[in-house]
């Protein structure tokens, strides 16, 4: 098999997985800091994409312009559905929250995708900017992709020391060590929360964008790509992010070779086989073997 036509199939991988791991930087900071399982984050990447598509197909909305709007917008909503909904299940026992957050957030996941269907229509819908390409000899790279790639390392970085070095990111590791004693030291944990699930839903938004940019979505592809993320956070490690953009970049390419020497279809299956073996094989996940934030 011609080298070049593997090195194709691997930058493919590479620029999916690079979505990905941002889809799941949202969800790992949730559940690294929350402790909430939240289903319905991949509803909110599948809206932000919708939204995005109708804007762009209504005004014609340069996609930063389109970020400027949905990201704000979707951290506020984010912000507000953790106070309204969330937060009072952490006056139940530990159980009771527990099931509580997973009815929430799969009942939002329904509710949403409905919503957004009925809105928008169930078919799928992407933004259809045209770029260039760089040429490699025979391999070809979509110049937009590329640029997303490397935004999307950047924001990782930026994020890693922000959450490392500034007021905020203390106050979340506060939080995630000792929720009783940040309490104490003046941390108000349910503000962190919240925060934190509008920084999560604010990512989500920004994934959804970039990802309707290259690939179609619909209002129901939600669950698949949770699935997708869980994944990822089970090999990179709850609330690391440099671990999530490893992940995230292997879970792509491996899905670009499945489907390519395998089947297409079974791509999408290859999330669940793995979150599987990593289950069992490497319970922390590969994260906790290397990386720690």
């Amino acid at each position: 098999m011609p080298i070049d036509i593997l090195i194709q199939v691997a930058i493919g991988g590479v620029l999916i997985g690079g979505l990905y791991a941002l889809f799941a930087f949202g969800l790992s900071l949730i559940y690294g800091v929350a402790r909430i399982l939240n289903f319905s984050h991949g509803t909110l990447l599948a809206m932000g994409g919708i939204a995005g598509s109708v804007l762009y197909a209504a005004f014609g909305w340069n996609p930063l312009i389109l970020l400027a709007v949905l990201v704000p917008a979707f951290f506020v909503f984010g912000c507000v559905f953790h106070w309204l909904l969330l937060e009072p299940l952490r006056k139940r026992s530990h159980f009771q929250m527990t099931i509580g957050t997973v009815l929430t957030t799969v009942g939002a996941l329904i509710i949403l995708s409905d919503v957004a269907a009925a809105l928008a229509g169930p078919r799928p819908r992407n933004i259809p900017l045209r770029f260039g390409v760089f040429e490699f000899g025979d391999v070809i790279v979509p110049v937009a992709q590329a640029y997303i790639l490397i935004g999307i390392v950047v924001l990782t970085v930026v994020l890693h020391l922000f959450l490392q070095r500034s007021w905020f990111g203390r106050s979340i590791r506060a939080v995630t060590q000792n929720h009783v004693g940040a309490t104490i030291c003046g941390v108000r944990a349910g503000f962190v929360h919240a925060l934190t699930f509008g920084l999560g839903s604010a990512l989500a938004a920004l994934a959804g964008v970039l990802y309707a940019m290259n690939f179609p979505v619909d209002p129901y592809s939600g669950f698949n790509l949770t699935v997708k993320a869980f994944t990822i956070i089970v090999l990179g490690g709850a609330g690391n992010l440099l671990g999530a953009l490893a992940a995230g970049l292997f879970l792509g390419v491996s899905e670009a070779f499945t489907a390519f020497l395998w089947a297409p279809e079974w791509a999408t299956a290859l999330s669940i086989v793995l979150l599987l073996v990593i289950l069992v094989v490497f319970p922390r996940g590969f994260g906790g073997l290397r990386w720690r934030s």
